[in-house]
């Protein structure tokens, strides 16, 4: 179940990060149609359930205890940021979207892969 998490993280996030690159580097290409956007929005959000399941598996397993709470933060964070995102370009912000909303993506993924390299270990060395 781990490593099902773990694909669906890489999967979702390479798809998120793929399509905001293209958002931001050729926003000409996707200017009549919302369904980029939709999945763009769907896999983040993806990314970011699945951290807060591999955060809560590892809170429950005793397995970096504050490295998922932090997972957990990281996750609301996620999915705020990926909502309010609209207010930020409307108030003129585009680099702060432009900077941060990548990086809290990229950071989603690389806990993910933490936590759930983590619980591998412990499981393992219970077997």
């Amino acid at each position: 179940m781990i490593n099902v998490l773990r694909w669906s993280t890489r999967i979702a996030g390479l798809g998120a990060l793929v399509l905001g690159a293209t958002f931001l580097f050729a926003p000409g290409w996707f200017a009549s149609s919302t369904l980029p956007l939709s999945l763009h929005m769907t896999l983040g959000g993806i990314v970011a359930v699945v951290l807060a399941i591999l955060a809560g598996w590892a809170l429950i397993h005793r397995v970096k205890v504050p490295a998922a709470i932090v997972a957990l933060v990281w996750a609301a964070a996620v999915i705020y940021v990926g909502t309010v995102q609209d207010w930020w370009v409307g108030a003129d912000s585009h680099v702060a979207m432009e900077i941060i909303h990548p990086l809290l993506g990229i950071g989603a993924i690389g806990l993910a892969e933490m936590l759930a390299a983590s619980i591998n270990r412990k499981r393992a060395s219970l077997a």
